[in-house]
Parts: C-alpha cells; structure tokens; sequence
C-alpha cells in the first residue's frame, strides 16, 4: 500500500484561512439574517400596534363617550399596549405659535404648558441617539428620558410618548416608530372631528325641533291672537249695521265704536311687534345714537301708555333723577323699549297698584334705567322663559292673581309675548344689559345697564 503524502504545513494554513473565511462569511449573513428578521419583527409588530389603535380608537367613535374623554381613552390604548408608561396631548396657542398647553395626559397628572422654539413634525430620543435641545426640553417637561414626539402644524396639535427605561418589553424608540406616533395623533383628531360633528348634529336636532316647536306654538297662539280682535270688529260692527233695525242710544255706539277701535289698535300692535322682532332677528337694528335728555324720554315712554294705564287704574310715577341727565342712545329704540315693559308691568299690575320708573348714572358713567311694579310678580323658574319669543305665562300669572292678590288683571292680557324679547334686542344693540328681579306675589323689576360712558350731567 502506497503511503499518502503528508500535507505540507502551508497547505493546512492554507485550508485553514479558507475554513476561517468561510465561517466568517457565514457568520455575517447569518447576523444580517438576524438583524433583517429582527426589522421584519419590528414592522409587524409596529403594523399591529398601529392596526389595534386604529380599530380600538375607532370603537370609541361609535361609544357614547363625550368629546373631553376620547383624549384620555385613546392614550389608555396607547400605554395598553407597552408602547409607553406615560403619554400626552398638546394644543398649540392659536396666538402663541410653540406654546403647547396639556389637553389629555396618561401616567401623569400635568395642567401645564409647554414652550418650544421651531417644534419639529417628529422626533425620539434612545440610549444612542439622546436628541438635541428641543429633546432635552420635553425630557425635562415630561420627566422620562426616551421620547416619541409628532406635531401637525396644520391643527396644532401634538402627541408625546414616554418611558423610563428600555428593555425587551419596552423596546428602545426609532425613527421607524413616526408610523406609530403620527397614526395615534392622526386617529385622535378623526375621532374628536367625528365627535364634533355628532355633537353638532345632535344640537342641529335640537334646535330644529324646538324650532318646530316654536312654530306651531306661534301659530297657534298668533291664530287665538288674531281672531280675538277680529271677532271684536266683526262682532260690534254688525252691531252698528242693525242700528237701522233697533234703535240703540248713542252712548252704546259709541261703546261700540271705541270697542272696534281698540280691537283694531291690538291688530295694529300685534303686527307692529312681530315685524320687529322679525326685522331684529335677521340682523342688528340700524341706530340713530345721540345724547338724549333723560327728562324728555322718561315722560314721552309715560304718555305713550297713558291710554292703557287710565283704563288698568295703575299709577305710573317717575321717580327723582339728576338734573341735565342725558344718555347716549337711539331716542325712538328707546322709548319702544321703556313703552313695552310699561306696557308688560300695566298688563300684570292689579287695579291700584303703582309702577315706578327710575335713571341713574354711576360712578363708571353708566345709565341705569329700572321699571318696577308691585305687581303679581313672577315666579323664578319662569323668569329665562318669559325672554323668550311668543311665551306667555297666563295660567300662572292669573293663579297668581286670584291667590295672592285676590283680584283680576284690569285689560287682557293679550299680545304675541314679544315686548320683552324685543326689549332686550335693542337694549344688547345698544351694548348694554338687561336683567329681571321679580318675587312672585310682590312685583318684578326689569333694570337696564347701558355700558359705561353712556351717561353724562350736562349743567
């Protein structure tokens, strides 16, 4: 048997470099294996996250859940799922660009703001990439050392996640984690755009049947409204045509004749009130201001009632003011505002009673004018009601009469219910205010405040 040559000492170098080669090559493409799973892993689970959130987040939209809760569901989602242990919502100052004010915050308690220079759209922090100043700011605002931030400029809002420490579970932040981030803050805002839209829907409903509401109690009051007096002029007048027939004294024609003409005056009113609160509620009333002597309006808003007032038996007093009193303002606005609610307190005020009006100046040159009556009053809860348009509070009112001051109203209490609402249009056009004191039993006060420098003492 042939004995084998023994290999040489460099041929086994040689062999052995080429085994050391080969095992090296190996082993960098089983690490680039290792690191293109690992990313692959990452991804898919970063597309998990990011589908979870979506399909959580947008459970939230079909809840009853409010417009201020889905902020703070939406980070518990977030945190739920070990992406961070501590998370927050930004709002950006419509005035201040880079003040961001806290809205919703998970894992912390913070009602703060937070002031950055040029906020980037995205940023993160890790043990090898630690971030420049504007990192350094929110580490130190949120209290946590790794960051995921995401800003969109176009709504002003911001999303900031955190965590204290990176491990297996909470894995270190990458740039390939703006997905995440930018998604969350993205499905936010969808879902609070949606809750908006619900909330203005349902307030859409609302109003639109209250509207309806509104309508067919107009309707069916303006109809009661309206055939009362007509029934009065159609009634008398056919009285006054059979005068051929039956001989009627005079005084009873006259009776009747002055009937037909305060029928006629009531439909003139009522027309002339819903006109206005028409005209007032398309649009601001065009005012004439200028600076009116308070003498003059007070006694003109008093004789223009003065017909209603002798026929209720109630005593209308003006009472002391400074002498050259003026206000500035739109004298004919005016004195429609002073006549309605002397001619709501006449309607409300038993035979006998007193309705006193008052003006005043304050230190802030403001004009304080006050009608007040010692009147049925009204009772509290009514008193938003009785701003609104078309609401009468008759049966109260007249229970109110009957029992606390064991009389009658003196007239009817008639009208389409707009003095007060058309009172306070041109008081609001005017800047001012308009309030109503009343205690049921024992009279109301209706008190306007004109803004100051809208009084003035001329000598």
């Amino acid at each position: 048997m042939t004995e084998q040559p023994r290999p040489s000492f460099e041929q086994l170098e040689r062999e052995l470099q080429y085994y050391r080669t080969e095992y090296n090559t190996l082993g960098a493409q089983r690490v680039r294996i290792q690191e293109q799973l690992s990313q692959v892993t990452r991804e898919a689970r970063r597309s998990k996250i990011v589908a979870k959130l979506i399909r959580e987040a947008y459970a939230i939209g079909g809840s009853d859940l409010s417009e201020d809760g889905v902020g703070g569901r939406i980070l518990s989602i977030v945190a739920d799922n070990a992406i961070c242990d501590r998370a927050m919502f930004f709002l950006q100052d419509r005035y201040l660009p880079g003040v961001f004010t806290v809205q919703h915050s998970h894992g912390a308690s913070l009602e703060a703001s937070l002031a950055i220079s040029n906020p980037p759209a995205f940023l993160f922090t890790s043990s090898s990439e630690p971030g420049g100043p504007v990192a350094q700011a929110l580490i130190e605002f949120a209290g946590v050392p790794y960051l995921l931030w995401a800003f969109n400029e176009s709504s002003g809002r911001a999303l900031l996640f955190g965590k204290r420490t990176e491990s297996n579970i909470h894995r270190p932040f990458e740039s390939g984690d703006r997905e995440i981030v930018e998604v969350v803050l993205a499905v936010y805002e969808d879902v609070l755009l949606r809750k908006r839209a619900e909330a203005a829907l349902r307030q859409a409903k609302r109003v639109a049947e209250d509207t309806n509401n509104a309508r067919a109690q107009f309707l069916a009051h303006f109809s009661h409204e309206l055939r009362t007096p007509l029934n009065a002029i159609i009634g008398f007048a056919q009285l006054l045509m059979q005068q051929g027939k039956h001989t009627r004294p005079p005084e009873e024609s006259d009776e009747y004749a002055r009937l037909i003409l305060d029928a006629g005056e009531s439909l003139s009113t009522l027309a002339k009130d819903i006109l206005d609160f028409s005209s007032l509620s398309h649009g601001k009333p065009q005012l004439k201001i200028d600076w009116v002597p308070i003498r003059y309006l007070l006694h003109s808003a008093e004789r223009s009632v003065s017909a209603q007032r002798a026929q209720c038996g109630v005593e209308i007093e003006i009472g002391a003011f400074a002498e050259g009193l003026q206000a500035l303002m739109d004298y004919d606005r005016f004195r429609q505002i002073l006549a309605n609610l002397l001619g709501n307190a006449l309607k409300f005020t038993p035979a006998g009673g007193r309705i006193t009006l008052t003006a005043e100046m304050t230190a802030r040159d403001e004009m304080i004018l006050a009608v007040r009556d010692n009147g049925i009053g009204i009772p509290a809860d009514d008193i938003p009601r009785v701003l609104e348009p078309f609401v009468q509070l008759d049966g109260s009112i007249n229970g109110a009469v009957n029992g606390a001051v064991n009389g009658s109203l003196n007239g009817s209490v008639h009208g389409a219910g707009l003095g007060l609402p058309i009172a306070l249009q041109l008081v609001e056009a005017h800047g001012g205010t308009m309030r109503i004191e009343s205690v049921f039993g024992a009279g109301t006060a209706v008190i306007i405040t004109l803004p100051p420098g809208s009084a003035r003492r001329v000598t």
